[in-house]
């Protein structure tokens, strides 16, 4: 068995760490498990109002394309900012914070993947296509912002060794 080769937890870390809109605004790289303990997450940090979270599950599938086969794996990754109750103006600033850090993030990555950073981890990242997603008004309790999520095709080793098999004999 192998590690991901991208691991994304890190990089995404290192995104919000180095960027200066982030610093700017105090955001706090952290984890979740997926949409379901986004809320959470941000309780347990009461003294935080923004976030860049990274699920640490990933959805995958397995697939044949061409030579060879591929785990697709797709990565999740919030951006979050707390706004003031009521307050739509502050609402739409901090959604148009998010999606700023959101097009920065983008660049960023391409600027790495096509010079090879990160020790060439982002290589299989799909970055022609990255699905996003606002979140509604009433999502989470006083937060706005986005999430979107990235394809990795990584190739796997699916030959076939017998000596990892039993075999009955009768």
């Amino acid at each position: 068995m192998t590690d991901k080769l991208f691991d994304s937890i890190a990089y995404f870390k290192q995104l919000c760490e180095e960027n200066k809109t982030c610093r700017a605004y105090n955001f706090v790289a952290t984890t979740c498990s997926g949409p379901d303990s986004v809320q959470g997450v941000m309780q347990q940090f009461r003294k935080a109002a923004n976030f860049v979270m990274v699920s640490d599950t990933v959805d995958s599938n397995t697939h044949s394309a061409g030579e060879g086969f591929f785990d697709r794996n797709v990565y999740t990754v919030w951006i979050l900012a707390a706004y003031k109750r009521d307050d739509m103006e502050d609402r739409e600033a901090k959604l148009n914070l998010c999606r700023y850090i959101f097009r920065q993030f983008i660049s960023r990555m391409l600027h790495d993947k096509y010079r090879e950073a990160f020790d060439g981890q982002l290589e299989f990242l799909d970055l022609r296509q990255i699905y996003s997603s606002e979140l509604g008004r009433y999502s989470l309790n006083g937060v706005t912002g986005l999430y979107f999520m990235m394809n990795s095709d990584e190739p796997i080793d699916v030959q076939y060794d017998e000596n990892l098999w039993q075999t009955n004999q009768h």
